[in-house]
């Protein structure tokens, strides 16, 4: 087998009815039903070796082009729009957007032990986490009305590999992280989650309701699936 891929992960589930190969910045999952046996996913995967070679590969490259790090001039999304990375002293703490500049201010109190970066990084990522909650809380009440559907509450989270989720209690949560995104791709998210209230799986019926709302759905799937490496900052 492919050294590249002799390790991985084999997921079992009672609900699964076909084999599905996963690669992510994590590794290798082989998601597959209960009644599979190792050496059939043995024979499968060993088959599937050129396509998670590339796919790796793939992953290897996205997460060194789109990989986020606190330092001065670094490129930082939002919204869609690139942004480089700066910070100064000042009375208090701030993050203003000029130009093509981020600017962070730091504020004069520095009792932490923390270096500059550090502290930038924390402050810079509750303020991603405040614009997040305040746009994409807007655009949800927007396409709720839309889709006149309800939902029961709704929580932003540090998920480190998916950008929401929607549970059976009506329940949505999204990744702080996209507002990193253009308006287009959030609003597919938004779409995405609200469309498990009808249905709470990926079924052809679920891709159809979303498709009504959103044409370019895949589209957008695409380009956050280049984005995996915006989840790790």
């Amino acid at each position: 087998m492919n050294e590249t891929i002799e390790q991985y992960k084999i997921i079992r589930s009672a609900r699964r009815k076909t084999a599905a190969i996963q690669v992510d910045e994590y590794g290798v999952s082989i998601r597959v039903p209960l009644w599979v046996t190792d050496q059939w996913i043995e024979d499968w995967v060993a088959k599937k070796q050129v396509w998670i070679s590339h796919q790796q590969a793939v992953m290897s490259q996205n997460l060194k082009m789109f990989c986020l790090k606190t330092e001065k001039g670094a490129p930082f999304p939002f919204l869609g729009n690139e942004y480089f990375l700066d910070w100064c002293d000042g009375k208090r703490w701030d993050v203003v957007l000029e130009g093509d500049k981020l600017l962070v201010i730091v504020g004069k109190r520095r009792s932490s032990r923390k270096s500059d970066s550090e502290r930038v990084e924390t402050y810079l990522k509750k303020w991603f986490k405040e614009q997040a909650e305040k746009l994409i809380s807007e655009r949800i009440l927007y396409w709720a009305q839309k889709k006149g559907v309800q939902y029961n509450s709704l929580k932003f989270k540090d998920f480190k590999r998916r950008w929401g989720s929607c549970s059976a209690r009506g329940e949505i949560t999204f990744n702080w992280r996209l507002v990193f995104a253009d308006k287009n791709v959030i609003d597919y998210v938004v779409i995405h989650e609200l469309s498990h209230l009808t249905h709470l799986n990926h079924s052809p019926e679920f891709w159809a309701l979303v498709e009504k709302y959103c044409p370019d759905w895949k589209v957008m799937r695409s380009y956050l699936q280049t984005k995996n490496a915006w989840v790790l900052w």
